[in-house]
């Protein structure tokens, strides 16, 4: 409601006691008057408060404000989690969600699916969340230990792994009820942890740090790292010769022979690349500015997704082997099919 006027009116009543005075004071009182009415008047017509919009909106899945960071499918329901205990879950490919929110609204940073269809949720708290029925249920399981957490994956035989700040490496092989330290003891953070098979897993961070078991996670050798000090924001390897990295300012690098040589692969943006996913063959990558690559050959190209996605893609899932998942701030969540993407002209 607009009072520009009628406030005018008000601050032009302020004046000093006694300076009324004589025909000045007529117009004066008639002017208080004139306000007093403009201002009854108002409030006479001023319309009751409508709250329907927001409880409607309040009912809504996914919110304007969500901060979504991580994605998992167990085969059964896809799971997306975030910020303040946000844990979204599909269970027919992402056409419809529901919403729910874990007690006291812990910071969720990621996620994976075990083989056996345990969700496993990280987050900086220093917690995993676990739920054995395709996300409708959570149980938290703690570690202890001082660094911050930074990524989770499960191997083939449902053994959970943390990494994180200091070298950190946890272990746990009953879903979080208790944990092995299988820390290094270097200042250096690990943010990356795959499993190529029940046998070779590599780990990634800080400084070009790469590591490598072919213990099952038993012991853990360090590699040469990745050149220039390369800090990955993601990783992807195929198997344990071909593998990806991403990191800031749009860079990829590519090895194929385990990582004892790295390439920069040519990127079309300087935008920071956040995640790496493949689809069959196909290796997308997601990150700022709403960007989404798609590798062609030895080059990456920019793939319009048609969607209003104002800050960045953090989330990248496949969906059904035509579909992807991509999601990131500001309520941004998509399911895209991938007969739809095309490639964008160079800019």
């Amino acid at each position: 409601m607009y009072l520009g006027d009628t406030l005018a009116i008000d601050t032009y009543l302020i004046r000093p006691a006694g300076a009324l005075r004589g025909a000045s004071s007529l117009r004066l009182l008639a002017r208080a008057a004139y306000g007093l009415t403009v201002l009854l008047a108002l409030s006479a017509c001023e319309a009751p408060l409508r709250l329907d919009g927001v409880q409607a909106r309040l009912q809504d899945p996914i919110r304007r404000f969500d901060l979504f960071q991580a994605a998992a499918d167990n085969g059964s329901a896809i799971l997306v989690v975030g910020g303040h205990g946000l844990a979204i879950r599909s269970t027919d490919a992402g056409a419809s969600w529901e919403r729910n929110v874990l007690p006291d609204w812990p910071e969720l940073i990621d996620v994976t699916a075990c083989a056996d269809g345990t969700f496993a949720a990280l987050a900086i708290e220093g917690q995993v969340w676990i739920s054995t029925d395709s996300g409708v249920s959570w149980t938290a399981r703690p570690f202890e230990t001082e660094e911050s957490a930074q990524a989770v994956t499960c191997d083939p035989g449902n053994r959970i792994w943390v990494v994180g700040s200091f070298s950190t490496i946890l272990m746990s092989a009953d879903a979080g009820q208790t944990w092995e330290d299988r820390s290094l003891g270097d200042d250096v953070i690990f943010n990356n942890i795959q499993f190529l098979d029940a046998d070779h897993g590599i780990v990634l961070g800080e400084f070009g740090a790469l590591l490598k078991s072919s213990d099952g996670g038993e012991t853990w050798e360090q590699a040469d790292p990745i050149p220039d000090e390369f800090y990955p924001q993601d990783a992807w390897f195929r198997d344990a010769d071909t593998g990806w990295v991403v990191g800031l300012g749009g860079q990829v690098l590519a090895t194929r022979d385990g990582g004892a040589t790295w390439a920069a692969q040519p990127s079309p943006t300087v935008a920071p690349l956040y995640t790496l996913r493949n689809v069959g063959d196909t290796l997308y990558a997601t990150g700022g500015e709403g960007t989404l690559l798609r590798l062609d050959g030895e080059q990456w190209v920019r793939v319009e997704h048609g969607k209003p996605i104002r800050l960045f893609l953090r989330v990248l899932l496949p969906v059904g082997g035509d579909k992807l998942l991509v999601a990131g701030t500001a309520g941004a969540l998509y399911v895209l099919p991938i007969a739809d993407l095309t490639v964008a002209l160079a800019r």
